[in-house]
């Protein structure tokens, strides 16, 4: 809760006028608590598991005109009983798991010093404790991933996870419940090292569960604004880790892509890359007059 009563009193405390952005933030926040603002990922959360996927439901039930092509795996095809089940499901563990973990877990926040009073953070200051975020939550996401893929840690939790060999938009979230609680730790690692505004904190959950979303959409839109980040993994680089399935050694960062290649993880997709760009240039080569004498490959590999 912000330690002023009126606008006038905080701009004299700021020895500035407040900005915009701060004029409507000192509106919304002064009369809520620092617990209550927190709790706001849960809405945030609800929202984010519940939209952000339909486009994609829409666009795999109706198959609509144009994007097929677009389809990572365009031979499995889930339907609107198979989507919503997922969802039914991921509002289960969101109400038994996640939405309890985020009313106990205030504490942390207060504990690392997350603050919700003024000034506000300028965009610089959001934009590189974003970057911390995912960098931290990469590089350890990468690990912790890469441990459940062992015999036991595969067989007891993170093969809830790949059930959806081609995922879905709503699968995002779908996991073991231990998982989910795993996988809390390196997302919260990033505002633990950088520790920034409530608001920077919001923006962080919200970006992180629309980047899981699109890496498991199952479509690979050529006009995603991630493409022209670097070292982006994005849908299919993710679809392919879902595809090898229980056997994947290949493909285990979350976000970006270089740990899988400095740590050679993704020597199965690259293969394939390479494959699948040969069969092309040799289906172009018939197609143009030349020979075509490629040998069957099993392209499913670790």
């Amino acid at each position: 809760m912000l330690p002023y009563q009126t606008i006038s009193e905080a701009a004299s405390a700021l020895g500035r006028n407040l900005t915009f952005a701060e004029t409507l933030w000192f509106n919304y926040s002064a009369s809520k608590s620092d617990y209550i603002l927190y709790c706001h990922n849960i809405l945030f959360l609800f929202f984010l598991f519940s939209v952000v996927p339909l486009p994609l439901v829409f666009v795999e039930v109706l198959r609509w005109a144009g994007f097929d092509r677009y389809k990572i795996q365009p031979k499995v095809r889930l339907t609107l009983h198979d989507m919503l089940k997922c969802y039914k499901d991921v509002m289960w563990m969101f109400f038994s798991i996640v939405g309890p973990l985020q009313l106990v877990s205030y504490p942390s926040v207060q504990l690392i010093g997350i603050r919700t009073g003024l000034p506000l953070p300028s965009g610089w200051e959001m934009i590189s404790q974003l970057l911390v975020y995912f960098l931290v939550e990469d590089y350890t996401n990468y690990w912790i991933h890469r441990f459940l893929h062992n015999k036991w840690g595969y067989e007891k939790i993170h093969r809830v996870h790949h059930e959806y060999t081609a995922p879905i938009g709503f699968a995002a979230p779908y996991a073991h419940w231990a998982e989910i609680l795993i996988l809390g730790i390196p997302s919260f690692l990033g505002p633990a090292i950088a520790p920034g505004h409530m608001i920077t904190f919001w923006s962080w959950i919200a970006l992180r569960q629309v980047e899981a979303i699109e890496t498991h959409s199952g479509y690979d839109f050529p006009w995603t604004p991630t493409k022209y980040i670097p070292f982006y993994g994005g849908a299919e680089y993710h679809d392919y880790h879902h595809y090898v399935g229980g056997l994947s050694q290949s493909n285990f960062a979350s976000v970006f892509t270089y740990c899988d290649y400095i740590y050679g993880t993704d020597k199965g997709y690259r293969y394939q890359k390479k494959i699948l760009k040969k069969l092309k240039e040799d289906t172009n080569g018939v197609q143009n007059g030349g020979s075509y004498n490629t040998s069957t490959v099993d392209l499913k590999t670790d």
